[in-house]
């Protein structure tokens, strides 16, 4: 197979913020850790908040909010026994940016209009 008959690989297929996103998809693929990053839209929560709003127990609401910690989503600070948790800034904007640039409505081009082969 000579250079002429390679087919280029679309930029997008090879970029390392796929595999960023694509992580971040995994951990916000939990319904309950949806949820969670729902709830603290609306400000800073503590566990206790969290499995009243969900309905959940306070060890799987604890595993949740470390979930979304580790993935640098969330971030707490304590206050005596208790922890309170946020969102991250940076990262909710990071995660904008990057899921726009990857699957934003932009990103739709006429190709669709007619393909001759693959």
């Amino acid at each position: 197979m000579g250079d002429k008959d390679k087919k280029e690989i679309a930029e997008c297929v090879s970029k390392k913020d796929i595999e960023e996103l694509t992580a971040i998809f995994k951990v916000l693929s939990d319904n309950n850790r949806l949820k969670i990053i729902c709830l603290l839209f609306q400000g800073e929560k503590c566990v206790c908040d969290v499995e009243e709003q969900l309905r959940i127990s306070q060890p799987l609401a604890s595993h949740h909010l470390h979930v979304l910690k580790e993935a640098g989503l969330v971030e707490a600070r304590r206050e005596g026994t208790w922890s309170y948790y946020r969102l991250v800034p940076e990262s909710i904007h990071w995660l904008n940016h990057i899921f726009k640039e990857i699957l934003g409505t932009q990103k739709l081009q006429e190709i669709y209009s007619e393909r001759a082969q693959c």
